[in-house]
């Protein structure tokens, strides 16, 4: 049943990814703006007890606990919580730990970094290899994969808790000339060791250099939206006042839909259809595989259960992402 809203933006938590070279501050810069939020929403309290409401997911061997008590643009870093994943560094790992902070009282989880997950030992990339290698078929093995991705994902931006996730980028080292004729080697940031696309899923996304110079490169706010800044803890006071800015007003329907179940199905059934054909239909190995998973003839006009046709087409569309990377 589909329902006709009267749109409104409503009071959210923040979905923010950070993503950067090592050593251009990203896990300093999620701290910083961990503080600015919780000091925007309680402005009365101690310092010790705004840390205490912040925690840090981390697979960085530790180092995420290596700033307590740093001092930097006049905010001195307090105890926070910290979580220290270890290898192989699975989802369920990564969703546990942030059921841990929830289930604690945490309000800012920090992730850092999701690049394990996707890139490091025993993480998505190494168990899509592995299944490929056992079965034969790196098609098929997505198909064990994505739903992992997802789920990971889901937690993130489902959870009623703010989320920073910090990724490493690709680095690239290159000469620069100076105005004095000297050449100098300059180290730069490309595209987030994760999934391709991986930061369209968050409210807002920020790009940090080896300089520590952060750009906005997406932003759902508006409020850095293609912006160079540094970080300090004002970023995160802004991000709080625009967050809190939403009403909590309940969300009025103006119609609904009159489409049967039935015609639901035939619907649902059409798009995945035309999934299968830009995908190059029969001629696709790796696509009949995923298909004959579902229905064993590979039709999808014969599979009948709703559900199952919108999980097959979330893996379409993966695989389609990925065929056009």
């Amino acid at each position: 049943m589909l329902e006709l809203k009267r749109a409104q933006r409503k009071q959210a938590k923040l979905k923010l990814g950070i993503s950067g070279p090592s050593g251009s501050g990203k896990t300093l810069g999620a701290l910083l703006v961990s503080k600015g939020l919780m000091q925007e929403k309680y402005p009365d309290l101690s310092e010790k007890k705004l840390w205490e409401k912040i925690a840090v997911i981390d697979s960085e061997n530790g180092s995420g606990e290596l700033y307590v008590g740093t001092e930097i643009k006049n905010t001195k870093i307090g105890s926070y919580g910290a979580i220290t994943l270890t290898e192989p560094f699975t989802a369920e790992k990564y969703i546990d730990a942030m059921d841990v902070c929830i289930d604690a009282g945490i309000e800012v989880v920090i992730i850092d970094s999701t690049t394990h997950l996707w890139a490091g030992t025993g993480g998505l990339l190494e168990q899509q290899g592995n299944i490929a290698k056992r079965t034969g078929n790196s098609w098929a093995a997505w198909r064990d994969i994505t739903p992992m991705h997802n789920k990971f994902i889901d937690k993130m931006l489902q959870s009623d808790v703010h989320i920073i996730a910090t990724m490493r980028s690709k680095t690239k080292f290159v000469q620069e000339k100076g105005a004095d004729g000297r050449i100098t080697v300059r180290k730069i940031g490309l595209n987030p060791i994760q999934r391709d696309g991986m930061e369209f899923e968050f409210t807002t996304f920020f790009e940090i250099n080896a300089e520590h110079n952060t750009f906005g490169s997406k932003d759902r706010t508006s409020l850095f939206d293609q912006q160079y800044f540094i970080i300090t803890p004002d970023i995160g006071k802004k991000m709080m006042k625009w967050l809190n800015g939403g009403t909590t007003a309940k969300t009025k329907v103006i119609a609904v839909s009159k489409t049967s179940p039935k015609e639901a199905l035939a619907n649902m059934q059409e798009e995945v259809i035309d999934l299968c054909r830009e995908l190059g239909g029969s001629k696709n190995e790796g696509l009949m595989t995923i298909l004959k998973t579902y229905e064993d003839a590979g039709n999808p006009k014969k599979i009948e259960d709703i559900e199952e046709l919108k999980k097959l087409q979330t893996e379409l569309i993966d695989l389609k992402e990925q065929k056009n990377a």
